[in-house]
């Protein structure tokens, strides 16, 4: 049915200085690490998107996730998902950091993980908790125009 409800679903746990994750659809996990670490920024999920497998044939991001048809998913949650085998993998980590699972109301403005990077260093809180973070990330996603859900799950790394 072309009506059917559909969702996409990331999830990530961060124990013993290990993320394990697991995505379906464009829902998006990333490791970043406080600027000045020796880590890169990572987005860890790859999308099951129109833009992503794009993006595996040689488009370049910007071009893939500005297309036509870009955040058209190719795998969801759903009854009508012929489907749904979630991405898993896992990753090390050595620095302190952030843990970031977001949706695409959060991630359309900001793609690259360098990008979440540097927006994150822009609104820590003072105190570096995780809830006045996601908290402001949220109005910064709204602020940009809002125009999708906004998600966003946050967990601190300190080794």
């Amino acid at each position: 049915s072309s009506s059917a409800a559909a969702c996409t679903f990331s999830a990530a746990v961060l124990e013993n200085h290990t993320i394990h994750f697991g995505n379906v659809g464009d829902s998006r996990v990333y490791w970043i690490p406080d600027p000045g670490a020796p880590d890169q920024p990572v987005q860890l999920s790859v999308d099951d998107s129109v833009a992503s497998a794009r993006i595996a044939m040689g488009v370049s991001r910007e071009e893939a996730e500005n297309g036509p048809g870009a955040h058209a998913i190719t795998k969801w949650l759903g009854r009508d998902s012929s489907d749904f085998t979630p991405m898993t993998a896992s990753l090390r980590v050595a620095t302190p950091g952030w843990l970031l699972v977001c949706s695409d109301g959060l991630w359309n403005y900001a793609s690259e993980a360098r990008a979440l990077q540097e927006l994150i260093g822009n609104v820590t809180s003072t105190d570096g908790s995780a809830l006045p973070l996601a908290v402001r990330l949220v109005a910064w996603a709204n602020e940009q125009g809002g125009r999708d859900n906004i998600s966003v799950a946050l967990a601190r790394h300190e080794p």
